[in-house]
């Protein structure tokens, strides 16, 4: 299960298999224990939002010294709602990369980072080969099928099997806030052949429907070979917790930016 930790005042989210793997540093950043003022209050990640740079700076020192990475050694870059996933390794650490929502990796102490405020973060671990990816599925990338693109690029790039996948679904928006309109359940439909166990009708909304992404993410890894048994999945959305995590629902643009983390360690 997901559980909280604090180190020297700063939260963070992690997930007991991947913790209790020995295989990993992870987490899902919270909104507590930074410096950053205003809407950015206070443990914002992210240099794009509006804050200032030297808060984000000393924020990520404070996260990275809680959970064990070099921030050095981040991977990350301008996310676009597709399923593009890059294959990364050390010569990518600090590159500012545009055009994917996932990345995978097997070399040790390369971070994988995606950034999120409502959309889900997607963690795999292959415990056997060691290789590890994370992944950003907003409603698109969902429906796109982001979780069975990643697999796909574990087991097309390093052979993974599948049957050896532990995974995790992170904080983001659950099907309790998560209303959406026709168009987007479209999407889903024509995308995605079970979808309909995971869109219900809005009760207080006749004309809107409420989608459980944290199911269908964790059906997809299902239909993509990982066993259930393998896959943690959140209890916390980020629009009923804004004491825990900025909300794009809650906050609009005028916000800070929660992040995910995964870095295989060197043994």
């Amino acid at each position: 299960m997901l559980h909280i930790e604090e180190k020297n005042n700063i939260k963070y989210c992690v997930f007991e298999n991947l913790e209790n793997s020995g295989l990993v540093n992870h987490c899902f950043s919270t909104r507590i224990g930074g410096v950053s003022k205003g809407v950015y209050e206070s443990l914002n990640i992210s240099y794009t939002r509006g804050d200032k740079k030297e808060n984000v700076d000393e924020n990520l020192k404070r996260l990275s010294n809680a959970v064990g990475f070099n921030p050095k050694n981040i991977v990350c870059g301008k996310q676009i709602h597709k399923t593009h996933v890059l294959n990364v390794g050390k010569k990518d650490c600090g590159c500012d990369i545009c055009g994917y929502d996932g990345y995978v990796t097997d070399e040790p102490c390369v971070v994988l980072c995606t950034f999120h405020a409502d959309c889900v973060p997607l963690y795999f671990l292959d415990v056997k080969k060691k290789v590890i990816a994370l992944s950003h599925a907003g409603w698109r990338g969902t429906a796109a099928r982001m979780a069975e693109a990643t697999v796909k690029k574990m087991t097309d790039t390093y052979g993974c099997n599948p049957q050896d996948i532990i995974a995790a679904i992170g904080p983001s928006i659950g099907k309790c806030c998560f209303q959406v309109d026709e168009p987007v359940v479209k999407e889903f439909r024509k995308n995605i052949d079970f979808t309909n166990d995971f869109i219900f009708n809005d009760e207080n909304d006749k004309d809107r429907y409420k989608i459980d992404l944290w199911g269908v993410n964790k059906k997809l890894m299902e239909e993509a070979g990982i066993p259930e048994k393998n896959i943690e999945v959140t209890n916390l959305c980020t629009k009923c917790s804004p004491e825990l995590f900025y909300s794009h629902r809650n906050m609009g643009n005028n916000r800070g930016s929660m992040a995910a983390y995964l870095m295989l360690k060197e043994f």
